[in-house]
């Protein structure tokens, strides 16, 4: 009787079998592989997060820049001295045009460019109580010429779009053809001849596209027309080197300075100023 309850007891405390010991194994393993499998897609979900939350804020601070310069396009510091007169405000043209015709300017309503030339009064810049130029006078070599435009870099290899941005210097006004920016260079510097500039970070972000175009209207009357303008801006791109994410950000600006001309003269509210 005795040695039946031994033999019982020793069975009772033997442990696992192989069978269930292998068992347990293959249990444990499949669920520490679906813990591994749900981690690495947290940790690939997480990173795709942080990629596509950089790209558009990139690319949201590209586009900020450049509209809120647009914004100013056409102010003039003297306007007041065209009311009851037949003079017309120099800063008021706007040029948009594309790669493809760089010297042809789009109208309102003429489609989306790449490039656009504009002007904007700067009597007294950064708020200095100081004057550097004539109010009213377009002064070349006081920065009041700017632009705008699309571009090409070859970076390690690879080549990126680029938003590139000119100020006027001298006797220099930024033209949509003007030379390219050597990218040889890291930072890359502006071009002394052409004085375009890489507005966006060729190493963050690889601008695929960029357009501009006037969706205003315009009217008349007998002797004269208006052109009230209305920049739709949108910019496309993706993080440099790679092709896994692509954003795009828009914005609409309300040109506040109306292009006034007589009938005959009202093709030069599209042109370079």
């Amino acid at each position: 009787m005795n040695s039946l309850r031994t033999n019982k007891m020793q069975s009772r405390s033997a442990g696992f079998s192989l069978i269930e010991l292998m068992i347990a194994l293959a249990a444990g393993l499949i669920v520490s592989t679906a813990i591994v499998a749900f981690m690495m897609s947290s940790f690939k979900s997480n990173a795709e997060y942080v990629q596509s939350t950089r790209l558009t804020q990139e690319l949201r601070n590209s586009l900020d820049l450049a509209v809120r310069d647009l914004q100013r396009a056409g102010y003039d510091d003297d306007s007041l001295r065209y009311l009851g007169s037949q003079n017309i405000s120099p800063f008021s043209p706007i040029c948009i045009a594309t790669s493809a015709a760089p010297t042809v300017c789009l109208g309102i309503g003429g489609g989306a460019g790449n490039c656009v030339i504009y002007a904007y009064d700067r009597t007294y810049p950064n708020g200095s109580s100081t004057a550097s130029g004539t109010a009213g006078t377009l002064d070349v070599g006081n920065g009041e010429v700017r632009g705008l435009r699309l571009a090409s870099a070859t970076i390690n290899g690879n080549t990126v779009g680029v938003i590139e941005y000119a100020v006027s210097e001298g006797t220099t006004k930024p033209a949509c053809n003007g030379a390219a920016v050597d990218y040889s260079t890291t930072p890359a510097d502006c071009n002394a001849t052409s004085l375009w500039c890489p507005l966006s970070d060729t190493g963050k972000l690889d601008i695929t596209s960029f357009t501009i175009a006037d969706n205003g209207n315009s009217m008349s009357d007998a002797e004269n027309s208006m052109g009230m303008r209305r920049l739709d801006v949108a910019l496309v791109g993706r993080i440099a080197g790679t092709t896994d994410f692509t954003r795009d950000v828009r914005s609409s600006i309300k040109v506040r300075s109306d292009c006034i001309r007589v009938i005959a003269d009202f093709g030069e509210c599209d042109a370079s100023p």
